[in-house]
């Protein structure tokens, strides 16, 4: 089966998993120390504490559990004031936790948008990587945050970041049936026929999932009708599998053999 668990598990899970685990343990766990305090009240949005424990002489760079700093959980939930108050007192935009994720992807992947253009404006490198390869543009395509996608866009994001899958901004939003995502990406030059490890394409894991409407915007493009998996699948093999009707006549009026 050309579509893994692991994939469809995918950044999302992974990041909202570890970030949340955190968020568990930060919000339940009494831990002593300043820099400790500060990561907690980041992370609960509260801006007067926050104030009141820089000034007391916090660490704004501080990490803690799995290495998360306060600006990180702070974008994570969305606090804007409290990230940009992190930000004015010297907190690293850059910063990244143990498994590669900086503040600029956790709010992506979480849609928080006034956030995401405050770490831009303050250098958030947008190309940045987790250990997975995953990258801010791909987690917003998965979660269909257009807004954000764009604003990612506009400022550098490579459209054909690929994971250390092979999977791609195009690959991830076709997967979750983001059909607006998909054309966005598409009209910014995504790689149409862009694979992954095991030889997926966009246009095969719509077929699978029987997305007429993404397979047709990727069909409009130049999706190779005919491209195979390493398994030898195709996406027409897929969609007749899967008893999507609709996929498998779109795609024999494409040429589909």
């Amino acid at each position: 089966m050309v579509l893994r668990t692991g994939w469809q598990i995918g950044c999302k899970v992974r990041v909202m998993v570890s970030l949340m685990a955190v968020v568990a343990l930060w919000a339940t766990v009494a831990i002593a120390g300043v820099n400790e305090d500060l990561i907690k009240a980041a992370l609960r949005g509260d801006l007067p504490e926050v104030k009141r424990l820089v000034a007391k002489g916090a660490d704004v760079n501080a990490k803690g559990i799995n290495g998360v700093t306060a600006l990180i959980m702070a974008s994570f939930r969305g606090h804007r004031e409290v990230v940009q108050e992190l930000l004015a007192k010297g907190a690293e935009v850059n910063a990244k936790a143990n498994d590669g994720i900086t503040a600029l992807m956790a709010a992506s992947i979480k849609g928080h948008r006034e956030v995401v253009q405050a770490l831009l404006a303050k250098g958030a490198e947008v190309n940045a990587k987790t250990n997975e390869g995953s990258t801010a543009l791909i987690d917003a395509s998965q979660e269909g945050h257009r807004e954000i996608l764009q604003a990612l866009l506009a400022r550098g994001a490579d459209v054909n970041a690929k994971m250390n899958s092979g999977s791609t901004a195009l690959i991830a939003a076709s997967m979750k049936g983001r059909r607006e995502v998909v054309q966005e990406l598409l009209s910014k030059g995504a790689d149409v026929n862009a694979k992954m490890n095991d030889g997926s394409t966009a246009l095969l894991i719509a077929s699978r999932l029987g997305d007429w409407q993404t397979v047709q915007a990727l069909l409009s493009k130049g999706a190779n009708v005919n491209a195979k998996a390493n398994n030898g699948e195709t996406a027409l093999k897929v969609a007749s599998q899967k008893g999507h009707r609709e996929v498998r006549e779109l795609l024999i009026k494409a040429g589909a053999k």
